[in-house]
């Protein structure tokens, strides 16, 4: 059975339109100034490294997805059948989606790891999934 790990995140180009406008948290664009959407930046860059620390541990063994958290209409059917498909309650599987719409969750096969309060960091989040896939993950 192949494995989901899905990050939740905001995408600065849905916000400002960042392509040559600049990124959200950058200078010069209508939203405010460079400081007007940092912590939404630090939260980018912060799951940025978390996708990049998946990606070279588990490579091509697991689907790594990255999701922004406005996107109800893929994150919850998609969580919720994950969620089924690996074995959690009806009831379980519905917490585990309304946990999913937070900005820098982690989600293993439809299992919230991080609800995005405190968002991991690239260790945290490794040690976590790696847990979470037991001896399914390479090089668990």
């Amino acid at each position: 059975m192949t494995h989901r790990v899905v990050l939740v995140r905001e995408w600065d180009w849905q916000l400002t339109g960042s392509g040559c406008c600049g990124k959200v948290g950058g200078q010069g664009h209508e939203l405010g100034d460079a400081h007007a959407f940092r912590r939404s930046r630090e939260e980018m860059v912060r799951t940025g490294a978390v996708y990049e620390a998946l990606r070279c541990a588990f490579g091509d063994d697991v689907e790594l997805t990255v999701v922004d958290p406005r996107n109800t209409a893929w994150i919850v059917p998609s969580i919720y059948r994950d969620a089924r498909r690996h074995g959690l309650s009806r009831a379980d599987a519905l917490r585990s989606v309304a946990k999913a719409t937070a900005n820098g969750a982690v989600v293993v096969d439809g299992r919230v790891l991080f609800d995005g309060r405190i968002p991991p960091t690239p260790a945290e989040a490794l040690a976590a999934v790696r847990a979470e896939l037991g001896h399914d993950a390479r090089g668990a």
